[in-house]
């Protein structure tokens, strides 16, 4: 184990770190370095569930070993309910025998965290306690969208280093155009002043970061009354509670949009439906004029039913983020290029691999 270079990705949930971990695996690779992915703490929106993260490494990286290997602890919502009962009490075993297991004749193990740092400190193996167990040292990685952002990568890493672990620096991700420049001078001066390198300033790019309509619908669970591309992009979510006509010159703003309106507003409805709209959410339960379905059929949009008010529709969605889905060969290989090209991954694996 000794021999094996351990890095642990840490960060939040879709600050990309999956689709970073990807791209240093496949990159790594490419220079001739054998490298390994370990998930020990996965995340399922379902009881018993997978960690879709762990499927997709395992799928592009083609490890050949069982999921329950290669993220042998997977948490959902009630994990503590589990903790209390004791059906948790061999998973730091488990975790060790599977790391056990996956870093044979590898040179790089990149250790992915869980979907926030602190998850599953109340088992003891929250990142922080992986770090020290595996003596990984740690690579953080952050979406960017307001100056908070730096202050939870500082105390991130001041976490990491309390604990006994090396923090090697810091990534921020699918940072927005408008605040690239800001993230690039201002905000790297001031994470590599505090002792953090920032080894990447990765540009968003809202085909990655987006999520499709499928996604969205299991999100929200509603009911598909009219089922078009699933597969297209949601950029923005629009709010239908104005007259038709003002409706109109505001659907026009954007493109690839979800739309959200009572079911009952069959004119709001209509009036998205004569814009670049990607989907229809209808909420309060409330079933629409067999009209609106006919037209959306014509249109190819989507149209879900949900029981939530507006409000509600809007908090929930606050939440999704776009994901890599295995198979998924252009948004792999986008990935992976703008790894290439805005990150400095070669002085990274430099200096893992000599251990400066």
């Amino acid at each position: 184990m000794s021999n094996v270079k351990k890095i642990l990705i840490s960060g939040v949930r879709y600050s990309g770190k999956t689709a970073v971990c990807l791209a240093l695996a496949s990159l790594f690779r490419e220079d001739g370095v054998k490298v390994g992915y370990f998930k020990p703490v996965g995340w399922s929106s379902k009881s018993k569930g997978i960690d879709e993260d762990a499927l997709l490494m395992k799928e592009t990286l083609g490890i050949d070993h069982p999921l329950e290997v290669i993220s042998p602890v997977v948490l959902d919502a009630y994990y503590l309910n589990r903790l209390y009962k004791g059906e948790l009490a061999d998973a730091e075993r488990r975790i060790e025998d599977a790391y056990q297991a996956l870093s044979r004749n590898v040179d790089v193990m990149l250790i992915e965290g869980a979907h926030a740092p602190v998850a599953f400190y109340s088992g003891r193996l929250s990142a922080f306690h992986i770090a020290g167990k595996f003596g990984a040292e740690v690579l953080i990685v952050n979406s960017f969208r307001s100056d908070l952002v730096l202050d939870d990568v500082l105390a991130q890493a001041e976490m990491f280093r309390l604990t006994g672990s090396r923090v090697i620096g810091a990534v921020f991700n699918n940072v927005p155009i408008i605040m690239l420049e800001k993230v690039k001078g201002m905000v790297r001066e001031i994470a590599e002043k505090n002792g953090i390198r920032v080894w990447g300033v990765i540009e968003e790019d809202r085909r990655l970061t987006s999520p499709t309509v499928e996604e969205i619908c299991n999100m929200l669970e509603g009911e598909i009354l009219e089922e078009g591309n699933m597969k297209r992009i949601v950029e923005d979510i629009f709010v239908g509670a104005m007259n038709v006509e003002a409706a109109l010159n505001y659907f026009r703003r954007g493109i690839n949009k979800a739309v959200i309106t009572g079911g009952d507003r069959m004119d709001v409805a209509l009036a998205a439906l004569e814009t670049d709209t990607s989907m229809l959410i209808l909420t309060g339960n409330l079933y629409p004029d067999v009209r609106l379905l006919a037209r959306a059929r014509e249109a190819g949009v989507t149209v879900i039913l949900v029981p939530y008010d507006t409000y509600t529709t809007v908090q929930k969605l606050e939440s999704v983020g776009g994901r890599i889905k295995p198979g998924d060969g252009k948004k792999i290989a986008l990935a992976i290029d703008k790894v290439k090209r805005e990150m400095n991954w070669r002085g990274l694996m430099k200096t893992v691999m000599e251990g400066k």
